[in-house]
C-alpha cells in the first residue's frame, strides 16, 4: 500500500494534474449548486473529455467533480432552502434557518469544513482498508437493505417537530408516492392513472424543488413581499470563517461519528448520500446536549449532514475499486471511465495500476482540501446572494426550478409534478404538517420495497421468510438500531421532568388541520387500494401494507380532529391569498406556454411578467426597460448553458 501511495503521489507532482483536479472541483461545486444538475450528470458529461488525457489526469479531474458536487449541493440548500441533490435535504433543516438569521456564511463555511473532514476520513479508510470493507459490503442482502430503510424511517421522530402522528402520516403518503410507476421486480405498472411518462416513477428532483423551494417563494416572496430571502442582511467576514472552524474543531465526536455513518452507508452499494446525511443528522440530534437548537439554525446540524454526505463518496468507491460494484450512481460513471481506460476493477487496480489508483485516492483527499479553500473563499460571494432583493432573485429562481425539474429526464411532466408538489408543500406548511417526512418516504420507499419483495422471494424459497429477514447477523444489528432509534423519544420523554399541560389558544374560525389531513389520508389510501387490486402479490404487497397503515393513521388523526380540534388560519389576509394565487396562475401559464412557444420565448415572457407582478410601486418606463434587459440577459444565459453547454434538449416552439 505504501509503495502505491508513493508512486501515486508522484502523479500529483505534475502541475497539469493539480490544475485539472482543482478545475474539476470547481466544476463539481457548480454542478452540485444548480438544482437539477448532479454529480452523476457532471461526471457523465465530462467522461468523454478524459479519453485523450492520461488515465491519471482524467481520473483526477473526475475525482474533483465528485468531491466538489458533494459540497456544492449545500449552497442552494442553505441559501434558498432548495437541496441541490437529495443528499442535501438534511442540510436545509439548519442551513436555511441560519441564513434567515443573517448567518449564511456560518452555514456555508461549516458545510465546507465538514465536507473536507468527512471526505478525508473516508479516503483514509478507502486507502487503508478497502479490500476487507468491500468483502463486508457483499454481506448486505435484501433483508439488510429492508432494515436499513426502516432504520431511516425512524428519523421521522426528529423531523416531525414533536408530533409523531403528523410525521407518520406525511411519511406514509411519501411511501405511497414512491410506489408510483413500474414495480422494479414484478414489472407491473402502478398508480400512473394513464400517464405513460409516470412509469419511471416520480422525479425526485422535482419533488425536492416543489416541497422545499416553491412554498418559500410563494409564501414569503410572492405572498408577504419580503424584501430579501434572508431575515437579516448577511455581512460576510474573515472572523466568521475562523470562529466556525474553531467551533467545529471543538466537536471531534460529532465530526467523527458523522463521517463514519456516511462511510458505512456508502459502502453498502446503492444506499446513497441521502440516507447517510439523514441518519447522521438524526444521530447528531439524538446525542447532542442542546438538541432543541436543531431545526432552528445550528452549524452542528449542517456539519452532521455534510460530513456524512462527503464521507459517503469514498465509501461508495470501496466496493467499486475492489469488486467492480459501484456504491452510488456517480461511482457507476467512474466505473465506466476506468474501463474505458482499460483498467478493470479488482486486484489489477492495486497490482498492475497501483500508481494510477492511489493517485486517484490521493486526488480525492486533495480535492477535499480544494473544497475547503473554494468553499470558504466563495462564502464571501455566495452569502451575499440572498442580500439581493427578492423581486430580482425570485424570477431567476423560479426559472431555475423549471429547468432543474426538466433537465433530469427531459420531461415536462416532471415540471408539472414539481408545481403540484409545491402546492402540496405549501398546504402542508400552512396546516402545520412538515413536508420533510414525506420526502423521506419517497426516498426510502424503493429501498424498503425492494428489500421486502426480494426477501419474500428468497425466504420463501429457503423455507421461512421471517427467519431470513430477522436472523442474519447484520439484520439483527439493524433491527436493534431500529428499536433503539424508535423508542428513544419515548425514553427521553420518560426521563424528562413532567411539564404542566398548556392549552394552545386557537381561534374559533379557521381550518381544522387534523380533520383535513385525516380525510385526505384515508382518501389517498382508499384510491391506492382500489387502483392496485389487479396487482400480483409481489407487485402489490408494499402498496397494500402502506395504504393500510396510512388508513389507520388517517382515522386516528380524524378522531383527534374531533376530540381535540386545532384551528389553523390558512392565509393571514385576503391580499396574501390573492398574491399567492396570482403567482400560481402565472407559473401554471408558464408551463402551458413552454410546449407551445418553446422554453426561450415562454421564459422571457414569464420572467418579465413576474418581475412586474412583484413590484408594488408604480411601473415606469425605466423599470420596464430594466426588467426587459434582465429577462433577456438571464434567460438567454441559462438557455445557452443548458442547451449548448450541457446538451439538454430544451423544448422548441411548436412551429419548429
Amino acid at each position: 500500500m505504501f509503495d502505491g501511495l508513493i508512486s501515486g503521489a508522484a502523479h500529483l507532482a505534475a502541475p497539469t494534474n493539480i490544475l485539472f483536479l482543482f478545475f474539476g472541483t470547481a466544476l463539481g461545486i457548480v454542478f452540485g449548486a444548480i438544482p437539477g444538475l448532479t454529480a452523476t450528470m457532471g461526471l457523465a458529461l465530462l467522461v468523454p473529455f478524459t479519453f485523450t488525457m492520461e488515465p491519471s489526469t482524467g481520473l483526477l479531474m473526475l475525482a474533483g467533480i465528485y468531491v466538489g458536487a458533494m459540497y456544492g449541493d449545500a449552497i442552494p440548500a442553505i441559501l434558498i432552502n432548495t437541496p441541490g441533490t437529495p443528499a442535501a435535504i438534511a442540510t436545509t433543516f439548519d442551513g436555511y434557518p441560519l441564513s434567515q438569521k443573517g448567518m449564511a456564511q456560518h452555514a456555508l463555511v461549516a458545510a465546507a469544513f465538514a465536507s473536507c473532514v468527512g471526505s478525508i476520513i473516508g479516503n483514509i479508510v478507502l486507502a487503508g482498508a478497502a479490500e476487507p470493507l468491500a468483502e463486508m459490503s457483499l454481506k448486505f442482502g435484501p433483508a439488510e437493505y429492508f432494515w436499513l430503510g426502516i432504520f431511516g424511517l425512524t428519523i421521522i421522530s426528529v423531523l416531525s417537530s414533536g408530533n409523531l402522528l403528523k410525521g407518520f402520516i406525511t411519511a406514509g403518503i411519501g411511501l405511497l408516492l414512491s410506489s408510483v410507476g413500474m414495480a422494479s421486480l414484478s414489472g407491473e405498472v402502478r398508480l400512473t392513472f394513464g400517464f405513460p411518462e409516470m412509469q419511471g416513477g416520480i422525479g425526485l428532483a422535482g419533488a425536492l424543488i416543489g416541497f422545499f423551494c416553491l412554498p418559500e417563494i410563494l409564501s414569503n416572496v410572492i405572498g408577504k413581499r419580503r424584501d430579501t430571502y434572508a431575515g437579516e442582511q448577511v455581512q460576510p467576514s474573515l472572523r466568521v470563517i475562523v470562529e466556525t472552524g474553531i467551533d467545529l474543531l471543538k466537536r471531534p465526536v460529532l465530526m467523527l461519528r458523522s463521517s463514519i455513518i456516511g462511510l458505512v452507508v456508502g459502502i453498502a452499494p446503492g444506499a446513497g448520500g441521502n440516507i447517510a446525511s439523514m441518519v447522521s443528522y438524526s444521530e447528531a440530534t439524538r446525542w447532542e446536549k442542546n438538541k432543541e437548537e436543531f431545526g432552528k439554525g445550528t452549524i452542528r446540524g449542517v456539519a452532521a449532514s455534510e460530513a456524512a454526505n462527503s464521507a459517503m463518496a469514498p465509501g461508495s468507491l470501496i466496493p467499486l475499486l475492489t469488486l467492480g460494484i459501484p456504491g452510488s450512481p456517480p461511482a457507476a460513471v467512474i466505473l465506466g471511465a476506468l474501463m474505458l481506460h482499460g483498467m478493470q476493477p479488482g486486484n489489477d487496480l492495486f497490482a498492475v495500476y497501483a500508481d494510477v489508483t492511489y493517485a486517484f485516492i490521493i486526488g480525492l483527499m486533495i480535492a477535499s482540501i480544494a473544497v475547503l479553500i473554494l468553499g470558504t473563499a466563495g462564502s464571501f460571494i455566495y452569502a451575499r446572494i440572498i442580500n439581493v432583493p427578492s423581486r430580482l432573485l425570485a424570477p431567476l429562481i423560479l426559472v431555475m426550478t423549471v429547468l432543474g425539474s426538466y433537465a433530469i429526464r427531459n420531461n415536462l411532466l416532471d415540471v408539472w409534478v414539481m408545481l403540484i408538489f409545491g402546492i402540496i408543500g405549501l398546504i402542508l406548511n400552512r396546516l402545520k404538517f412538515e413536508p420533510a417526512p414525506l420526502v423521506l418516504g419517497i426516498i426510502l420507499g424503493p429501498y424498503i420495497e425492494n428489500g421486502l419483495v426480494q426477501s419474500m422471494m428468497i425466504g420463501g424459497a429457503s423455507g421461512s421468510v421471517l427467519s431470513y429477514m430477522t436472523l442474519r447477523p447484520i439484520s439483527l444489528f439493524l433491527i436493534a438500531l431500529c428499536l433503539i432509534s424508535a423508542l428513544w423519544p419515548v425514553f427521553m420523554a420518560w426521563r424528562a421532568p413532567a411539564k404542566t399541560d398548556t392549552v394552545n389558544s386557537t381561534s374559533e374560525s379557521g381550518l381544522n388541520s387534523d380533520r383535513i389531513m385525516g380525510i385526505a389520508s384515508i382518501t389517498i389510501a382508499g384510491i391506492a387500494l382500489v387502483f392496485t387490486q389487479e396487482l400480483s402479490l409481489y407487485g402489490g404487497v408494499f402498496v397494500y401494507f402502506v395504504a393500510g397503515a396510512l388508513g389507520v393513521l388517517g382515522t386516528v388523526t380524524l378522531i383527534k380532529g374531533f376530540v381535540k380540534p386545532e384551528k389553523i388560519k390558512f392565509f393571514e389576509s385576503t391580499l396574501e391569498c390573492n398574491r399567492i394565487l396570482l403567482g400560481l396562475g402565472m407559473l401554471s401559464l408558464y408551463l402551458v406556454l413552454i410546449p407551445i412557444l418553446g422554453f426561450l420565448i415562454s421564459s422571457l415572457i414569464f420572467y418579465f411578467m413576474m418581475s412586474i407582478s412583484l413590484r408594488d410601486s408604480a411601473i415606469t418606463k425605466k423599470f420596464v426597460l430594466i426588467a426587459t434587459s434582465q429577462a433577456v440577459l438571464v434567460v438567454t444565459g441559462l438557455y445557452a448553458l443548458f442547451f449548448y453547454v450541457l446538451q439538454v434538449p430544451l423544448p422548441a416552439p411548436i412551429w419548429e
